[in-house]
């Protein structure tokens, strides 16, 4: 399911990124980490596509939370866990406007839009019986979660230099694999952008 989703993001990208006029790609830093391409439709409307990982430490509580409800666990306490290979995929649509302040030089934009988020990652837990005495037992989950995200943010576009920086945050509704889990996420980040909108 992940190759799948993978291609099919790779194509839109790749369909999208032929027929820009104006459009960027940049680094993301933040939840998720990672790289950023975003397709200025107009001067109100853009898309934008993230490929992206987090650190193995993000969402401690959340792993921890998932414990519990794998049923192979019910006879076990939860030890520790390990998170590894964390991959993103994000597509998003999102409109722009301009927040105008006398004097300023480049252009500033808040935006919001919707759009999906999938994340994988593979889960090393670790656990043992309840009265402590067994022995400490391992096994490895592949978590996938998945579910529509919406999305607010502010970009600022310099006036003599095509860079544009930006911050965000955003809200997830998973789908998979916690059904109504509310997931944030947020970044920082630079995109160079080719034929700017002005």
């Amino acid at each position: 399911m992940i190759r799948i989703s993978f291609i099919v993001v790779v194509l839109l990208a790749c369909c999208t990124i032929s027929n820009a006029q104006k459009h960027g790609i940049g680094l993301r830093f933040g939840d998720p980490m990672g790289i950023t391409y975003k397709n200025y439709l107009s001067k109100t409307r853009s898309v934008e596509f993230i490929l992206g990982s987090a650190s193995k430490n993000w969402h401690w509580d959340y792993y921890q939370g998932s414990f519990e409800h794998y049923s192979q666990f019910d006879n076990y306490q939860y030890r520790s866990h390990e998170v590894q290979s964390t991959l993103y995929l994000q597509a998003r649509y999102l409109l722009n406007y301009d927040i105008q302040i006398s004097g300023m030089v480049g252009k500033l934009d808040w935006y919001w839009g919707l759009g999906a988020l999938l994340k994988s990652a593979n889960v090393r837990y670790h656990y043992q019986d309840f009265s402590g005495t067994g022995p400490v037992l391992t096994d490895t989950k592949y978590d996938i979660d998945f579910g529509p995200e919406g999305i607010i943010g502010l970009e600022y576009k310099f006036e003599d230099v095509p860079l544009s920086i930006f911050g965000e945050t955003s809200l997830m509704l998973e789908l998979l694999d916690r059904p109504g889990a509310i997931r944030v996420f947020g970044g920082i980040g630079v995109r160079y952008n080719f034929d700017r909108l002005q």
